[in-house]
């Protein structure tokens, strides 16, 4: 079983960085809670695609640790990319794969127009791509997109995202980390106002002030560029911020409705399911996640999902 083998790594030793290593601490105690979402997300793509677990090719963007790929080959997927902008995520699924002895067959260090690239090279057509807890943090989604259907116009895709529109206590959580974010100390704001006055010393404090303010949600580039143009960035949602270092959006809530035109001039459609809570869990917390599962399967009530899936098809 995946979930025991991963308590039992000896992550202590293993060349993965203290960061990654502070972050699988924090799942672990959860490990089968997450095995439940990757194993009932990998059977609904294999129910769509329609094809033997071993004749699929299987896209895990975004893939950090790397656990749904491991998910997806203990599944018996024919073969797993794997993909992360973040070295130091592709070096602890190298370590993790290498202590287990298997794991991802391809480990990509970039973005989309990586994965787009190499698939272009090795004449590879995934059949569907998965991603868990990434597609909120992505800055260009119609750039991703226009990428990813460019790999494969009839891929199949599959994210979860804790950054649902319709739980309005998941809503309020979100908000308040967001503006810590954005204005705390030494926060996006403070950030981009910094940058803004290296690269335009001209201008005055309150334009300062103007402009870091309008620029949120974006890169430190394309700061400097909404202010050579004089077009301030006006966020449909005001909440919503991003690193201007890295662009990695703060957990973004985005309507469905914003999903859905994104993938419109792909002819492609969004669907919408609800995550399910931990029934792992022991005593009163345990009880409540059962009953509230019940009742989200029953009437399907989006506004006490913790979670949301979305796919995407043809």
């Amino acid at each position: 079983m995946l979930a025991q083998k991963l308590r039992q790594i000896p992550y202590q030793d293993l060349p993965i960085s203290e960061y990654s290593r502070r972050y699988i601490m924090r799942m672990l105690p959860s490990i089968d809670y997450y095995m439940d979402i990757y194993n009932l997300c990998i059977d609904k793509m294999l129910a769509q695609c329609g094809k033997a677990p071993q004749q699929v090719t299987m896209v895990d963007y975004g893939g950090g640790h790397g656990f749904l790929s491991l998910a997806a080959k203990e599944h018996g997927i024919g073969q797993v990319i794997y993909i992360d902008y973040n070295s130091l995520a592709t070096k602890t699924v190298t370590a993790i794969s290498d202590h287990l002895g298997f794991g991802p067959d391809v480990v990509l260090h970039g973005d989309a127009e990586t994965l787009r690239q190499w698939c272009d090279e090795k004449e590879v057509c995934p059949d569907f791509l998965m991603g868990m807890d990434v597609i909120e943090h992505i800055y260009r989604l119609d750039e991703f997109f226009d990428h990813v259907f460019a790999i494969n116009p009839e891929m199949a895709m599959l994210f979860t995202t804790g950054s649902t529109p319709f739980n309005p206590h998941v809503v309020k959580r979100l908000r308040k980390v967001m503006v810590n974010d954005e204005l705390g100390e030494g926060g996006f704001l403070h950030e981009r106002r910094h940058h803004i006055a290296h690269s335009y010393r001209n201008l005055s404090p309150q334009e300062l002030d103007y402009w870091a303010k309008h620029t949120r949600g974006l890169t430190y580039d394309d700061a400097i560029e909404a202010v050579a143009n004089n077009k301030p960035n006006i966020l449909a949602d005001a909440y919503n911020t991003c690193d201007p270092a890295t662009g990695s959006w703060t957990e973004r809530i985005l309507p469905i409705s914003d999903y859905q035109q994104l993938v419109d001039r792909h002819k492609a459609h969004v669907h919408v399911g609800n995550g399910f809570y931990n029934t792992h869990r022991s005593g009163l917390k345990g009880t409540a996640s059962r009953l509230l599962n019940i009742i989200i399967r029953a009437l399907g009530i989006k506004q006490i999902a913790p979670f949301i899936i979305l796919t995407i098809d043809k």
